[in-house]
């Protein structure tokens, strides 16, 4: 039913005439500027080491799942929103790349090199100590491994041969030589890096931008994408952080609504090394 308008212009009259005397502001042509959305309140920071390195960040919000996260080469955690469309953010280290460098393998079996006596215990710690050659990340790493896993065979050859003296001086060569692997940003970041055609069904990916940033004080690139998702009928927003910390390259992921994104990015921010 059509409102009466008969008397409502004295009405309005009156309103903004009050409103005006009691110092309320004129009317404007220009448009309110948007309100900036409020972070929600995250929970208090946690720290973690899933490969060898201490990270620390804030928790989600209330209403956030915590789980396990150990595909795709990452050891992580992962948040799940309760009651969602299926969003989630999740954090990890890319542990294949953590795991070229044998330094704390070798230096495990130096600290407990007078435990040892000949047999099984001591064969299965050393095949620990053994560098990758396989996908080397750079140049530098295939001349480390190379040099790391010829002290390590010295070592192997000495121990049967009862020279314990020497095994060990071998060993301590690998830890310095092994000391030398350093991972940069550039070196790893073309492995992990999103790309639709990495992806099983790329047509429902759509690369939105890329871009470089800094996080908790490290380089890092950030990718943002969308994600089809058909079986829901819906259209997903997606981000990607990575960084590299003490040659650990860390992993950042986020997909879900658009508005759920500044809570990935206050986690993000959050982000502190523990010594």
């Amino acid at each position: 039913m059509l409102m009466r308008t008969r008397g409502l212009a004295p009405t309005l009259a009156f309103v903004l005439g009050l409103l005006v005397s009691l110092g309320a502001p004129a009317c404007s042509s220009k448009p309110a500027a948007p309100a900036t959305p409020e972070v929600p309140k995250l929970q208090p920071a946690e720290t973690f080491d899933w490969t060898g390195e201490k990270i620390s960040f804030s928790m989600p919000p209330v209403g956030w799942r915590r789980e396990g996260e150990t595909s795709g080469g990452i050891k992580g955690v992962r948040f799940v929103k309760e009651r969602s469309v299926g969003e989630g953010i999740g954090l990890g280290d890319y542990y294949i790349l953590a795991d070229r460098n044998r330094s704390s393998h070798i230096r495990e079996i130096l600290d407990k090199f007078d435990t040892f006596d000949y047999g099984f215990a001591w064969d299965k710690a050393l095949r620990t100590a053994y560098a990758y050659t396989d996908t080397p990340f750079s140049a530098l790493e295939t001349e480390i491994a190379e040099r790391v896993n010829n002290e390590v065979g010295q070592a192997s050859v000495a121990y049967r041969n009862r020279d314990r003296d020497v095994a060990k001086a071998h060993l301590e060569a690998a830890l310095a030589e092994s000391s030398r692997l350093h991972f940069s940003l550039d070196e790893v970041i073309a492995r992990v890096e999103f790309k639709p055609e990495r992806r099983e069904n790329p047509e429902w990916y759509q690369m939105l931008g890329r871009r470089e940033t800094t996080i908790a004080g490290e380089r890092a690139v950030v990718v943002d994408y969308t994600v089809k998702v058909p079986e829901r009928q819906m259209t997903y927003a997606a981000r990607e952080a990575y960084f590299v910390h003490n040659s650990h390259m860390f992993i950042c992921t986020f997909i879900g609504l658009q508005e759920s994104l500044i809570i990935f990015d206050a986690i993000l921010a959050s982000i502190d090394w523990q010594k």
